[in-house]
């Protein structure tokens, strides 16, 4: 008896362990290029691995297009993803919110120069090129929301890999305005501020349906302790973000139509 209670107790512990030492997938938002989204994950990585006990495998689109339709296609353990994403994802994929980052974001219309007096941005802007990221990022979408008269309209650029390559093409004149987050918009207070969208949540980490509720509580407890000490300082760091909170779904009503729509 004593020896059939000591194997039932190690089988016990041989599959505590192994759910503690898998391999999990988080994917997340593509707004780098790749072999650039693996250095500023990578503190991000670690500290999950930490905490959790599990082996985080990053997977990061090539660009923009490639996560929508991974978005769509796939179901990665777990996702960092912008909250329209996130949204199509919790609503279409079951995927359940485990955290964001605190900061909401809005969009701003920016360049180096200014309408002239009296001057409407459509006809300022008329034939000149806007540069953001491909559909379907928000600065895409918005981009199609604010210029509808196509005799009013600029042109859009989405050869950018990143925000950084977004802005670069502004200063190096190969676009005349751009497109960009509030977090990077705040880097950059000289330019010309000219139109700015409503406020979204912020960036938004989900796991799958798939994922034991053990993990789910493993992976969240990770997430909401980033920041209290001075290791996970570079997460935020690179995240544009001052810590972690829960996640209302309110907040994400109506957002995954944004995608549902380029759907059908």
């Amino acid at each position: 008896m004593k020896i059939l209670k000591l194997i039932f107790l190690c089988f016990a512990m041989l599959q505590f362990s192994n759910a503690f030492s898998q391999t999990i997938t988080l994917a997340v938002e593509a707004t780098y290029p790749k072999d650039q989204a693996e250095f500023v994950y990578e503190p991000l990585k670690n500290w999950l691995e930490k905490k959790t006990g599990l082996t985080v495998e990053i997977e990061s689109a090539d660009n923009y297009y490639f996560y929508w339709r991974s978005a769509r296609n796939n179901q990665p353990d777990f996702t960092l993803d912008a909250s329209h994403v996130a949204a199509f994802r919790m609503q279409e994929k079951n995927y359940q919110p485990l955290a964001r980052v605190q900061e909401d974001v809005s969009y701003h219309l920016i360049s180096n120069y200014e309408p002239a007096a009296g001057q409407s941005i459509d006809e300022f802007l008329v034939g000149n090129r806007v540069v953001t990221l491909p559909n379907p990022n928000m600065g895409s979408v918005l981009f199609d929301e604010w210029f509808t008269d196509l005799f009013l309209q600029p042109q859009k650029i989405v050869t950018a890999l990143s925000w950084e390559d977004v802005i670069e093409q502004v200063f190096a004149q190969s676009a005349d305005a751009a497109i960009i987050p509030s977090s990077l918009s705040e880097l950059y207070p000289n330019f010309a501020r000219l139109k700015e969208s409503k406020k979204y949540p912020g960036l938004t980490f989900l796991a799958s349906p798939n994922v034991s509720p053990q993990l789910k509580e493993s992976f969240k407890n990770a997430i909401l302790s980033i920041g209290e000490d001075d290791e996970s300082y570079d997460i935020l760091a690179e995240l544009n973000s001052d810590g972690f909170v829960e996640v209302n779904p309110e907040n994400y009503k109506d957002l995954a139509e944004i995608l549902t729509k380029l759907m059908y």
